[in-house]
């Protein structure tokens, strides 16, 4: 019995110190593990950096072969250059890092730069585990986007821009941005291209008048019958008088004692005959239009048949339902005549005198047409977002001259961009839209923004007041359009407002890179 005890005393100690050498190896084990998870973590980490400073080499090495072609310089010296470019930059990375020699390609068609690295990167503590280095690749593409470039200057020429010098701010500002896409030490052939057009109440159409309205002829008709008939149908149209050659407004029956229609108050003759407005008789501007209406009000469809753009005559309805008269002194169609402007109302019918620049590289002739710009009315700014799409669009190509056609949207390497410029509120839309100025807007930029035009908008807000209205969400008429929110500025001052010109055209003419 006594020696079962001494026996079984011995293997418990004998176990007991096989349990400490146990205990100690798998705390060993252990350690080791949680240094390699460690180490491969700190490993990992650093390689993900190195590989982060290898694509900004690599971008940058792309950037300047793609600027050096653009320039002219033959494919193998770009290669060589880009090569060297991001040898030179890799090798501040330090660390071990090995790349091989970068692989240039050219894409022939879309004029895009390709390169493409493999690096590795020693490990440090990954090396116990016997993981002695990370590898990685690194690729990159550029191109030139601004090979090819068509970009519609929007200009805000309502009444409030005569405040706190505005519009002479926006003259020099716009200068900077002309300078900076146009520059005078580059040769000009033809790839990039401005426009402009101006906007208050209404837009001028200019030369381009007759090409987007829709002109009808009235035959000669002692009475009138045919013109009277089809009042409603000639509501916006351009219509000329066969039997005088005279372009008028309308027709309407009556007499007057007065010799203008315009002139007859609550005092003269309700008995009336048959009258016409003739065009020559009022102060209007006669290449003044207002917004599309119906099917194709918020696309770039080109005018005619049902798309024509409404031409800006003044409005006009004499009777008076009260009296069951024609009156013509505070009645007028959609209202909003006085006793100033008797039955007419001129306010879609005057505009400023700048009309449409298609696109030009011509700076000198951007630069006089915007010192020529006067400030006056109401903001019909989705008069102006419809016409900056209507100069950058290939659909309205037979419009404009031949050297100003647009690019074709699918038309390789090639961006359309609109710049939209405000200092206020969307305030004025023509009665017969059925939709205000702002929703107008809002439906035209969503448009626009769209496959397969995609262009891309910039908005610039000068001197905006806060009260000015918004979206459901918040956003301004100005933020809701820009396409993304890195595309909307605002200034509060002239210098703001170029720096602001200078970036937006900095950003147009800057390289892309594709990763």
């Amino acid at each position: 019995m006594k020696s079962v005890t001494k026996s079984t005393g011995h293997l418990v100690r004998r176990f007991a110190g096989n349990a400490d050498g146990n205990l100690a190896l798998l705390g060993a084990f252990l350690m080791i593990a949680i240094m390699s998870v460690v180490g491969l973590a700190i490993d990992f980490e650093f390689t993900i950096r190195q590989k982060e400073r290898v694509q900004h080499s690599v971008d940058s090495a792309v950037l300047a072969g793609a600027l050096s072609r653009q320039r002219g310089e033959a494919d193998d010296l770009v290669i060589a250059d880009v090569r060297k470019y991001a040898a030179s930059l890799i090798e501040t990375a330090g660390g071990g890092l090995s790349c091989t020699p970068l692989v240039v390609t050219f894409d022939e068609v879309s004029e895009d730069i390709h390169g493409r690295t493999v690096c590795t990167q020693p490990t440090f503590i990954s090396q116990i585990m016997g993981q002695d280095d990370m590898s990685f690749s690194v690729s990159s593409t550029s191109t030139f986007s601004v090979g090819k470039v068509d970009v519609a200057f929007v200009f805000d020429v309502s009444g409030s821009m005569n405040s706190d010098n505005r519009l002479s701010l926006l003259k020099s500002a716009a200068e900077v941005a002309f300078d900076e896409l146009l520059p005078d030490d580059e040769v000009r052939d033809g790839t990039v291209r401005l426009g402009i057009v101006t906007y208050n109440n209404a837009v001028n159409a200019g030369s381009y008048f007759n090409a987007v309205t829709r002109s009808v002829t009235i035959p000669a008709d002692t009475s009138n019958s045919n013109g009277f008939s089809n009042y409603n149908n000639y509501n916006g149209a351009r219509m000329y008088d066969q039997a005088t050659g005279k372009r008028f407004m309308y027709y309407e029956t009556g007499t007057c004692l007065e010799y203008y229609p315009s002139n007859c108050d609550q005092n003269g003759d309700y008995d009336w005959d048959v009258a016409r407005w003739y065009w020559e008789n009022s102060s209007a501007t006669d290449t003044c239009v207002y917004e599309r209406t119906g099917t194709y009000a918020d696309s770039d469809v080109p005018p005619g048949v049902s798309a024509w753009i409404g031409a800006g005559n003044p409005r006009w309805n004499f009777y008076d339902s009260d009296r069951d008269k024609y009156r013509g002194e505070n009645e007028i169609e959609n209202g909003g005549a006085n006793g100033s402007t008797g039955a007419l109302d001129f306010y879609y019918a005057q505009c400023r005198n700048t009309g449409p620049v298609p696109l030009t590289e011509n700076k000198d002739a951007l630069k006089a047409h915007v010192q020529s710009m006067t400030a006056n009315g109401g903001t019909a700014g989705h008069l102006g977002v419809a016409w900056g799409w209507y100069l950058i669009s290939p659909n309205w190509a037979s419009v404009w001259p031949v050297d100003s056609k647009p690019w074709k949207y699918d038309e390789v390497n090639a961006t359309k961009v609109v710049i939209l410029m405000t200092d206020g509120d969307f305030n004025a839309n023509h009665p017969t839209a059925g939709k205000s100025s702002f929703r107008q807007a809002m439906d035209l930029c969503d448009a626009m923004k769209a496959e397969p035009y995609n262009v891309e908008i910039y908005t610039v807000g000068f001197q905006v007041p806060s009260y000015v209205q918004t979206t459901s969400d918040g956003r301004t008429i100005l933020q809701y359009c820009a396409s993304s929110a890195s595309y909307a500025f605002d200034a509060s001052n002239g210098d703001e407002l170029k720096d602001v010109y200078k970036k937006i055209a900095q950003s147009i003419s800057d390289l892309r890179i594709k990763n």
